[in-house]
């Protein structure tokens, strides 16, 4: 029993360097981009992803999920985005509580100079790679998210 409690552990102390190892470079990548917008690279993530869901308004608890940052977070760093231009934030019309978030023409110009930084990038390496590489990592993430929801589901939270 004491080895698969060490492998349960080795497992996990991996799993949680390579997740802050990942976000640290994808940080690093988005960096020289986020200052010449003049944001932050967790801004630029947000932009990022209100771009994935492109012309559909988000909610900022939705969006502060999605990038592990709690609501108050979240929400100030909305308004800064709004002052600068990059987003929208509009009150739900069937839940007052609810404030959405949509990307504007400047949010959508931001999301659209990350594509085309990675699209250079992504010239100068093998493109069959990276794309079965990619694929790859986000089936193998997958498989380990319904991991994690099955001992969620039977440890009762």
């Amino acid at each position: 029993m004491k080895e698969n409690n060490n492998e349960f552990f080795e497992y996990n102390n991996s799993i949680f360097s390579m997740i802050r190892e990942i976000s640290h470079k994808i940080d690093l990548l988005l960096q020289d981009t986020a200052n010449e917008l003049k944001l932050t690279p967790l801004q630029l993530k947000m932009i990022i992803i209100l771009y994935a869901n492109k012309n559909k308004e988000v909610s900022i608890g939705n969006l502060g999920k999605a990038i592990g940052i709690t609501g108050g977070n979240i929400s100030n760093i909305c308004k800064r985005l709004e002052k600068q231009g990059f987003v929208k934030r509009k009150r739900s019309e069937e839940d007052e509580r609810v404030v959405n978030v949509v990307l504007t023409e400047e949010g959508d110009r931001a999301a659209k100079m990350v594509n085309d930084y990675f699209t250079r990038l992504g010239k100068e390496l093998p493109d069959k790679d990276v794309n079965v590489n990619l694929k790859t990592i986000v089936k193998e993430l997958g498989a380990l998210d319904i991991l994690l929801d099955k001992y969620i589901s039977r440890s009762g939270l």
